[in-house]
């Protein structure tokens, strides 16, 4: 069997052998993740509260949120949960009617969240399963969360 070049076939089994040898080596090394890096950037949000007990569903206004901490990279909004909360709060503090399941929308770019908010305001509308209130601005206010970044070793 004559061969061309440094280039010598090798058989299956192998080929195998090396690549589980190569996997082998590059688990054992150790893995350092990249730091995400997150920035304070103005957000467009809208909350949405739905009541389990009548139906009733609770959307705020579109805010803009000066000073939100968003990942740079995959522009996701750090604790999100946060919001919710807020949100929450209000409607269980404000409306008796509890408990309260509630989300939050946001978006960096104000004509994609105008778009979201009609989309959200048209399905509540036209729904026979729920009563929709609007929660004005005046009434309730996202107020910025501090972000703090946790350190793990």
């Amino acid at each position: 069997m004559r061969v061309r070049g440094f280039f010598v076939p090798l058989r299956p089994i192998t080929k195998l052998i090396i690549c589980f040898g190569l996997l082998c080596l590059f688990a054992t090394l150790p893995v350092e993740a990249k730091q995400k890096k997150v920035v304070q950037k103005p957000v467009y949000m809208i909350g949405v509260g739905i009541s389990l007990l009548d139906s009733a569903v609770f959307i705020t206004d579109m805010q803009l949120v000066d000073s939100v901490s968003v990942e740079k990279k995959t522009k996701f909004l750090k604790d999100r949960q946060l919001y919710s909360f807020q949100l929450q709060n209000y409607l269980e503090a404000a409306y008796k009617g509890g408990p309260y399941v509630p989300s939050v929308f946001f978006n960096t770019n104000r004509k994609k969240m105008e778009r979201q908010y009609l989309s959200l305001h048209k399905r509540y509308v036209q729904s026979k399963d729920f009563r929709m209130i609007l929660v004005d601005i005046s009434q309730f206010r996202f107020k910025a969360e501090k972000y703090i970044e946790e350190v793990t070793e």
